[in-house]
């Protein structure tokens, strides 16, 4: 039998299955915004991937294979009851969603990301360049880590923002992100190692919803517009005014738009 995974798992509320799986550098903390803007009758689940909150590090640097955060989800799904669920995803939280969903071995009623980047994508896109300046960046990060560049994670930080987000961060989080700096470029591996074409997400039969900043970073928004197209059942939003990290800057828009996703469905 294998061993299962520790996972971060917090849970409130009672009704469908909402599973809220957050992106690098952070914790079920995350989503609370959200989640307490949306309304009653949902039985919210939150969890965290390998290495942050009280998820377990599985992965190593000789094996980063994003199957590992997909454990962690299948694992938070079948604690929650098995399904079907709906996951949502936040940044590489959104891409490991679409990975848990992807081989079809997890009951889902829907899936809704916010700024989802499988960087696989990029070279499906009208702006291919941007896939190997996306791993210059990424190489770069990983080897000012390596050198001891205490605020290594401001260069994730204003990369996916802009730049000063890092620097606006409360120092708590800040700190955060320096303890878990080698997470994220473990994230880096696992994220490149995710190579997936539009075909693959053609497949998905359940509704869902894609969610972006207006000012989001040129690598998402070609993402964003190669999910758009790829997938049948699909519904795209834009958050005025906002940019990667809308879940905690534009709560209220992002709980009113996956508000009005749910209910669509289980009415």
């Amino acid at each position: 039998m294998v061993e299962k995974t520790q996972v971060d798992y917090q849970e409130s509320g009672d009704g469908p299955v909402v599973v809220f799986v957050p992106g690098s550098f952070s914790t079920p903390a995350a989503w609370r915004p959200v989640m307490k803007l949306l309304p009653p009758g949902y039985r919210m689940v939150a969890t965290a991937l390998c290495g942050y909150g009280d998820t377990a590090e599985t992965r190593s640097a000789a094996d980063h294979d994003i199957t590992h955060e997909v454990r962690v989800i299948e694992e938070v799904v079948a604690r929650a009851g098995g399904g079907p669920v709906h996951l949502v995803g936040h940044s590489f939280g959104g891409t490991v969603a679409f990975a848990a969903a992807l081989p079809g071995n997890i009951d889902l009623r829907s899936i809704a990301t916010f700024e989802a980047n499988p960087l696989g994508l990029i070279r499906h896109s009208t702006r291919p360049e941007l896939f190997a300046a996306t791993q210059d960046m990424s190489r770069a990060y990983e080897a000012a880590y390596e050198a001891g560049e205490v605020d290594a994670p401001r260069r994730i930080i204003d990369f996916w923002g802009s730049d000063g987000s890092f620097d606006a961060l409360p120092d708590i989080v800040q700190e955060y992100c320096r303890q878990t700096a080698y997470g994220n470029v473990l994230d880096w591996h696992s994220a490149f190692g995710f190579d997936t074409v539009p075909q693959d997400y053609a497949a998905l039969d359940v509704p869902v919803l894609l969610v972006r900043g207006a000012l989001a970073n040129p690598v998402i928004v070609a993402i964003t517009d190669v999910l758009g197209r790829a997938i049948k059942n699909v519904q795209l939003k834009t958050v005025d005014g906002a940019g990667h990290f809308l879940i905690s800057s534009h709560p209220a828009d992002c709980a009113a738009h996956l508000a009005a996703f749910l209910a669509g469905i289980e009415r």
